[in-house]
């Protein structure tokens, strides 16, 4: 998997997720600890470049639709989180819960719990990958 994204704007980018709504240059100068408006002006003209914010007059706010080499992660609560971590909540809780109904053979527990492991090493691989991202690039 690759990112094709600056990781000082993918950095600004996950900053702007947590502040959670419009922000200006100034503000964004501010909570990036920039020395100049310019660069702060720069780096949010570069995110609505790639498609990450949407300009609305003098601000900016964080865009509703991920571009697509961010496509395996959603927004949650200004948050990055892997697409897959959702599929594993809901298939975990679907075998959970099926399990503690039906009580099935054991055999038959094993083969759903295999099903899922592709789902559980999909999710921790897209969440280290961006932290090992995030951390050698900065």
């Amino acid at each position: 998997m690759s990112m094709n994204i600056d990781p000082e704007l993918l950095n600004a980018f996950l900053k702007l997720l947590k502040y959670g709504k419009s922000i200006g240059v100034r503000d964004f100068q501010r909570l990036m600890g920039y020395n100049s408006p310019g660069k702060a002006k720069y780096v949010l003209e570069k995110l609505v470049a790639i498609g990450l914010l949407e300009k609305l007059n003098h601000e900016y706010k964080v865009a509703k639709k991920l571009p697509f080499y961010l496509s395996s992660y959603i927004i949650l609560r200004g948050m990055l989180i892997p697409r897959a971590l959702m599929y594993l909540v809901f298939t975990s809780s679907f075998i959970l819960i099926y399990s503690i109904l039906t009580k099935p053979p054991l055999e038959i527990l094993l083969v759903m719990i295999i099903l899922i492991l592709p789902i559980v090493y999909e999710t921790l691989y897209l969440n280290i990958y961006l932290k090992k991202y995030l951390e050698r690039n900065r």
